[in-house]
């Protein structure tokens, strides 16, 4: 048996608010999850925000990513041996949880296409004007009132399923999947919601029953409320770690240059004359955080309270700054407890599975958590 049999290989794509990532990963049976190779490509937006628009900023920074991706494939020798798999970050995604109970007309036994006709009776795909409805999941089952995660062949009266739908707009879905296509022709492309993705990971969230999840893009952050593996709430608001780069641009100023004085000043390790101007510079910044944090935690405080504990998923390079000041915020009133909010980062490292990284790939630990939920 050769090596190539005995593993597989994945292509995963990260699409976020201001970039698109993109890992290659190998799966070995009974082994560590190999990540070959890492890279992110900022989305040049232009001055047009249309729908239209946004896709063609969106599906040449796909393009762009896919075909580097490709190069090291070349390079690697796999040839089209492998799937290709995209996780999509609010605001192109939204996310929403349905739940419908039904009672039958005579108690029977549970089987797939029980299942199927409930789902076909009380939980069809959605469909909105303008809007494509790409990802619909089961993430939970009850039976007679139960929560099972081995429905078949338990006697029911009554059933009651929750989906998970994900859904973008039309021109946006068209415009990235044609951008998939025309980077890979002959393979099938599966998109899931960042939600979904993160929610089965449930280890990374050290199998809590109740959770937030604040997903910090680089142009917006999603605050969702998760209960028992289902999404109670979700909101986005306009803020994301571009803000943070952009405080700091200076005229002469390179973006790598910059995000490096930033990352300095969050790990502590700049002089206290240039600590100083990091901090003056990034006090509007942490204004305009909390602002937008507040505004989004009060329209989820409309109808839910969010958990206090919470787990943020970040560019690691600056998930310290935003885990201090989450746990700053007096925003206890919109809290189960009353308690404030108690941020941590989410973490790859609290998988069950080993990640191995080649020599000078770059540790993204959202392109990371992709080729986890890939594995699963």
């Amino acid at each position: 048996m050769n090596a190539l049999s005995r593993s597989s290989y994945g292509i995963i794509f990260d699409i976020d608010s201001s970039t698109v990532g993109v890992a290659i990963a190998k799966y070995q049976k009974g082994g560590s999850i190999s990540i070959l190779y890492s890279s992110r490509t900022v989305i040049k937006f232009g001055e047009q925000t249309a729908a239209s628009d946004l896709g063609t900023y969106v599906s040449t920074a796909i393009e762009a990513s896919g075909k580097k991706a490709l190069d090291k494939l070349g390079s690697l020798d796999i040839n089209g041996k492998y799937s290709v798999h995209a996780i999509i970050h609010a605001p192109w995604a939204d996310s929403k949880s349905k739940r419908e109970e039904g009672t039958l007309e005579k108690e029977e036994k549970v089987t797939k296409e029980l299942l199927q006709h409930f789902m076909e009776q009380h939980l069809p795909d959605e469909k909105v004007s303008g809007r494509i409805q790409f990802d619909k999941h089961i993430v939970q089952i009850e039976v007679n009132g139960y929560v099972t995660a081995h429905p078949y062949k338990k006697m029911a009266k009554t059933v009651a399923i929750t989906v998970l739908r994900s859904s973008m707009s039309e021109s946006i879905h068209q415009d990235i999947t044609s951008a998939f296509s025309n980077v890979f022709p002959n393979h099938s492309v599966h998109l899931d919601s960042f939600l979904f993705a993160a929610t089965q990971l449930k280890e990374l969230f050290k199998f809590k029953d109740a959770y937030t999840i604040v997903d910090i893009g680089g142009e917006y952050t999603s605050l969702s409320i998760v209960r028992n593996d289902t999404i109670s709430k979700t909101t986005w608001t306009n803020f994301g770690t571009e803000k943070l780069i952009k405080a700091l641009t200076k005229e002469d100023s390179t973006r790598k240059s910059t995000i490096a004085e930033l990352v300095m000043y969050i790990n502590n390790t700049c002089t206290p004359a240039q600590c100083r101007k990091v901090d003056t510079l990034l006090e509007a910044s942490e204004k305009e955080w909390v602002r937008a944090f507040g505004d989004g935690a009060s329209q989820l405080g409309k109808t839910h309270k969010m958990p206090t504990q919470t787990f943020v998923s970040v560019d690691k390079r600056f998930a310290p700054w935003f885990e201090k000041v989450i746990e700053r915020l007096d925003f206890a009133q919109f809290t189960v407890t009353g308690n404030p909010l108690e941020a941590q980062v989410l973490s790859v490292e609290h998988s069950h599975r080993k990640l191995d990284y080649m020599d000078s790939v770059r540790k993204d630990s959202i392109l990371s958590l992709g080729a986890l939920f890939v594995d699963k």
